[in-house]
């Protein structure tokens, strides 16, 4: 995340950097948790950060329409699993991962899925 925003918005990177360079400390009743991954719940500036990270996914996919970290793709069976395994290619690169048990194959009831993939 703080890589994106050194490369996209470097005017923005010393005020990220002070803000997510460390762990912050979350507080459950008499636990203690260490936060260390992407934008804190409820940093209202999150859905930028996040939308930043993941932007370099989205020209190499052939359709996909997206709301933070929902994105829908279409198109034909194998430009879809194309773009899937784009995604998860990518996506580990970045730190990111794909969480499959969300994912879900919409298509006509005729077609038959011909890749494991999806």
């Amino acid at each position: 995340m703080l890589s994106a925003i050194y490369d996209r918005l470097p005017d923005l990177y010393p005020y990220w950097t002070s803000v997510y360079s460390q762990p912050s400390f979350l507080f459950y009743g008499s636990f203690i948790l260490l936060s260390s991954e992407g934008p804190q719940q409820g940093d209202p500036l999150g859905p930028l950060l996040f939308s930043n990270t993941v932007q370099p996914i989205l020209p190499s996919l052939e359709l996909v329409l997206g709301f933070l970290d929902d994105f829908s793709l279409g198109g034909h069976q194998n430009q879809v699993t194309r773009d899937v395994q784009q995604i998860i290619e990518v996506g580990v690169r970045m730190g990111l991962s794909l969480n499959v048990s969300k994912c879900e194959v919409i298509a006509d009831p005729a077609t038959t899925i011909m890749d494991p993939l999806l």
